[in-house]
């Protein structure tokens, strides 16, 4: 027997062992090569859509700086986000999946999901390939971070903290000075501070009214793009002065859409159509097939930009992803020409409750509602600080609106279609129009196809949901069949009613409380049409579940059969679940501001059992207090 032993496996040898770090070890090659990587930049201003810049809508704001990156790079015409609102937005951003799918479609989530099995943020599998990974400064995501997708995430976060100047890097940075919150002024503000951009010079949207005060906003808006600009040229400056602006990527984008009313939160392209721009540095050219100074014309949404800027870097797109490269290495310029279409979604946002779909296909916008009767303009504490909210509102309840301008605050059909070519503004249906019924129903039926296969989530109301976050992915997964089932009642609301009643009332009787959940949603979406079936639906009044009872009070109220704030009020009193609780206010305040003076509502005779922001908004709204910002609030004192 040879018992000598060598130190040095045989040279044979070498190649399996190789072979197991890599199996064991996926980034050892990643970053083995790391240094001759290129970098990625992404500017992203918050609260603006397209609309709002001359590069891409005639009537926008001069934004020399980020034309001069189009002018080295691309620009894409059609970019989105899937959700028009910031965390939603982020979420989608930072994961690269649907948000309906994994659980953070909500804005202000009650809890955070926790991600699909074995998938990370995207930008740790940069980090995995060598990347430097840097982000200033939100995060603000509905899913639980991964622990390692940043360096450093803070206000003072950059990709000159590296150590090391040839490693390559990621960097994010978000950009306020566009938010919302810049449109809240005060009426002294409005009557005594001039703007750079002239009103009078502004193009308002069809369906707001033409009103100095609407004129002074989008004017000082336009100014505020502006300062973005500034900022962007400012980015650029920095990686001229460091010597890396020819060997980096640099992707300026909004993170949805904004921010006048109708832009962020709501589901128009004024929500979800966001400017793009990206400028290719001279060494990594060959890795864009397209030519300085292009356009593109195909889709790109956020679910996409994660993926594309891993594969800019020689990363593999996680095969939990939902979306596509549109740069990068074997990507084609024809190929991503050929993409049209584009999922948009919109559900909560802080204590405004919703649940509404989109297909962009095309030049053509579906929008399908499951709660149709709820306005637009819905209060939402924090959207009425902007003075042009609010006169919008005096202005509908002084009856003083006419036409386009009333849509904002009306119920809506359970589906829209809005020719985007011809209807930049999406005011005029064309759901009823003989001579678009075939697209129509094409859209009808490839967004339904989506929502099964998914699954979407939000077929069941968030009170459930949030008991499922620690694996989102796998219990929709598990209830594939019964979210089919649902969405199969909430469609009944699409046929006429002749053919969907019988159908409506064996699942209103049905054993299986989300199918209940489901006709009573499905009624309501019908509305007075669906009358007849109060005898099927009274049951529901009384069902062993607050939210099928919330759902069922909507229908009765709607159809005027009784007041449906006396059961929806007993809900907040008694129930200990706050997103019960929120639900039931919204459709408090719903009945009460429109449905005058049918359904009045004392708000002193709330006393929730439960509290949380949300819940605090709405009481707060109905008992004629102002909205309270977080320097508002009262703070705790300090101890002497």
């Amino acid at each position: 027997m040879n018992t000598t032993t060598s130190r040095v496996a045989p040279v044979r040898l070498w190649p399996a062992i190789f072979a197991a770090v890599l199996a064991f070890f996926p980034s050892f090659v990643e970053r083995a090569d790391a240094a001759d990587r290129p970098n990625v930049v992404w500017i992203v201003s918050e609260d603006n859509s397209h609309h709002y810049l001359r590069h891409f809508f005639k009537h926008g704001a001069p934004a020399p700086n980020i034309e001069a990156l189009a002018a080295h790079g691309v620009t894409f015409d059609h970019a989105f986000s899937n959700a028009p609102v910031c965390s939603v937005a982020r979420s989608t951003l930072a994961t690269g999946c649907l948000g309906p799918r994994i659980g953070t479609q909500f804005h202000r989530r009650h809890t955070l999901a926790t991600l699909p099995q074995g998938l990370r943020m995207f930008s740790a599998y940069l980090r995995d390939a060598g990347y430097y990974t840097s982000n200033n400064s939100k995060q603000d995501y509905n899913a639980t971070p991964s622990k390692d997708a940043w360096d450093e995430s803070s206000g003072s976060a950059t990709w000159r903290k590296r150590t090391n100047p040839d490693q390559p890097f990621f960097h994010m940075e978000s950009h306020g000075q566009s938010h919302e919150s810049s449109l809240h002024f005060s009426q002294q503000v409005f009557e005594n501070e001039k703007t750079t951009t002239d009103p009078a010079s502004v193009k308002l949207a069809d369906y707001f009214p033409n009103t100095a005060k609407f004129r002074y906003t989008h004017a000082r808006y336009h100014d505020r793009m502006g300062v973005i600009d500034e900022i962007v040229g400012s980015t650029i400056s920095k990686l001229k002065e460091d010597g890396l602006l020819e060997d980096t990527f640099v992707f300026y984008f909004g993170d949805h859409g904004g921010v006048l009313p109708r832009g962020k939160g709501y589901i128009y392209e004024s929500g979800l159509h966001v400017p793009l721009v990206v400028r290719v540095p001279e060494k990594w050219k060959h890795l864009v097939d397209r030519k300085a100074g292009s356009r593109a014309q195909g889709f790109v949404s956020f679910i996409d930009f994660g993926p594309t800027v891993l594969n800019l870097a020689g990363v593999k797109t996680p095969e939990q992803m939902d979306g596509v490269p549109f740069l990068g290495d074997g990507i084609s310029a024809s190929e991503v020409e050929a993409r049209d279409e584009s999922f948009g979604y919109a559900d909560r946002f802080d204590e405004k409750y919703e649940f509404i779909r989109s297909l962009r296909k095309g030049k053509y916008q579906y929008i399908r509602y499951f709660q149709p009767f709820l306005p637009d303009g819905l209060q939402n504490n924090y959207r009425y600080r902007m003075l042009a909210f609010t006169e919008w509102r005096d202005l509908y309840n002084a009856g003083k609106l006419s036409g386009p301008q009333l849509q904002f605050f009306q119920g809506k059909p359970v589906e829209q279609l809005f020719d985007t070519e011809a209807d930049p503004h999406e005011v005029n249906n064309l759901a009823d129009d003989a001579a678009h019924a075939k697209v129509l129903k094409d859209l009808r039926a490839r967004l339904a196809s989506q929502l099964r296969a998914l699954p979407d989530l939000s077929f069941y109301p968030e009170s459930k949901l949030v008991g499922i976050m620690d694996d989102p992915v796998g219990f929709g997964q598990q209830h594939k069949a019964e979210i089919a089932q649902m969405a199969d009642v909430h469609d009944l609301a699409l046929l006429p009613f002749s053919e969907a009643k019988s159908k409506l009332a064996a699942a209103a009787k049905s054993d299986n409380v989300w199918l209940r959940y489901s006709a009573a949603m499905a009624c309501s979406a019908i509305g007075k049409e669906a009358a007849s079936l109060a005898p099927a639906m009274m049951p529901l009044l009384k069902d062993d579940h607050l939210i099928v009872r919330i759902r069922a009070a909507e229908f009765f109220g709607l159809i005027g059969h009784l007041n449906p704030q006396l059961i929806l009020a007993s809900i907040v009193n008694n129930t200990d679940n706050p997103v019960e609780a929120g639900e039931a206010l919204n459709s408090i305040v719903y009945f009460r501001d429109c449905h005058q003076p049918a359904y009045p509502i004392d708000g002193s005779s709330l006393k929730p059992q439960t509290k949380g922001d949300t819940i605090t908004r709405r009481i707060d709204y109905l008992n004629g207090e102002p909205y309270k910002t977080n320097k508002q609030k009262k703070q705790p004192k300090k101890k002497k």
